[in-house]
């Protein structure tokens, strides 16, 4: 596999950045990382000459998915979050058109009292080739804010990745350039990629793999089709293909716990459910459409 890469950071102090925080911390963090993660999960042509993405051709409809995120341990279920994923289409002065998805997360009045979160990703793609364009991640958790921002550029083959990171606690920006020429996507577009896929085509083991930009990073996200099932939410049946994303760095070695998700099998393609482990017990991000 080829892949070229530039890391550029930078690191700016301004006093104005400051933002005071309590200075406890809270023992919840496998909890925090694994509810962003499946947030940001649910959260799945006109490509530039020499475009490192991979050709898609989908109509999104406008649309606002609502889930709730529910944690287990053994019997017992705890509502904790709620979460909606909404898309629509918007037009630059130029008349080129973009998706537009907005995933906003809250955690529940119950919850805010052992970790209060309040997380907003925000993705532009270009809307003739889904190809990204820019990408947000803004996260207030408990009492501590950051920003990411990717800007993506192509040329020659090579997607590159003009990332800021904002960091108010340390008082600092970060900038990273980093390069990629396989197929690359951030964290809430590439679900709208894995819902272009027509799973009905895979054979059972079948990996769809992308790059995943993320922080100062590049993730590789590998895609493995499970076979199609019948998922049962709220006593409705929804026909649907179950799919587990593995996470994993340069060096192949895992970088995050797999992530099981299953996307409807009907034209809509939503995602019905994204289920990941805990040390103790599971989190659930669970659609509660129609």
């Amino acid at each position: 596999k080829t892949k070229k890469r530039m890391i550029l950071k930078t690191i700016i102090k301004k006093k104005d950045l400051y933002i005071p925080t309590d200075p406890q911390e809270q023992s919840l963090l496998e909890v925090k990382a694994l509810t962003v993660s499946l947030l940001i999960i649910l959260l799945a042509f006109c490509i530039p000459k020499g475009s490192a993405q991979c050709p898609v051709k989908w109509d999104f409809k406008k649309e606002s998915l609502p889930y709730d995120v529910i944690y287990q341990w053994g019997f017992i279920w705890k509502r904790a979050a709620v979460a909606s994923l909404d898309i629509n289409v918007t037009r630059s002065q130029d008349g080129t058109e973009y998706y537009k998805s907005l995933l906003t997360a809250r955690t529940l009045a119950f919850a805010d009292r052992i970790f209060k979160g309040r997380d907003t990703l925000v993705s532009i793609m270009y809307k003739d080739g889904l190809i990204p364009h820019y990408y947000a991640k803004i996260s207030d958790e408990d009492r501590t804010y950051r920003k990411d921002v990717t800007r993506y550029s192509y040329s020659n083959g090579i997607c590159t990745g003009n990332i800021t990171l904002y960091r108010p606690k340390r008082n600092a920006i970060e900038d990273y350039l980093i390069t990629s020429s396989n197929c690359s996507y951030d964290m809430l577009s590439v679900f709208y990629y894995l819902r272009t896929i027509d799973f009905s085509t895979k054979n059972i083991g079948d990996r769809i793999n992308v790059d995943i930009f993320t922080g100062n990073h590049i993730e590789h996200l590998s895609a493995e089709y499970l076979g199609r099932t019948v998922l049962d939410l709220r006593k409705t049946p929804f026909g649907a293909y179950k799919i587990k994303l593995h996470f994993f760095d340069d060096k192949e070695e895992k970088v995050s716990d797999n992530i099981t998700a299953w996307i409807s099998d009907d034209s809509r393609r939503i995602p019905l459910q994204v289920e990941g482990k805990l040390a103790i017990g599971s989190l659930k991000a669970i659609y509660r459409g129609k």
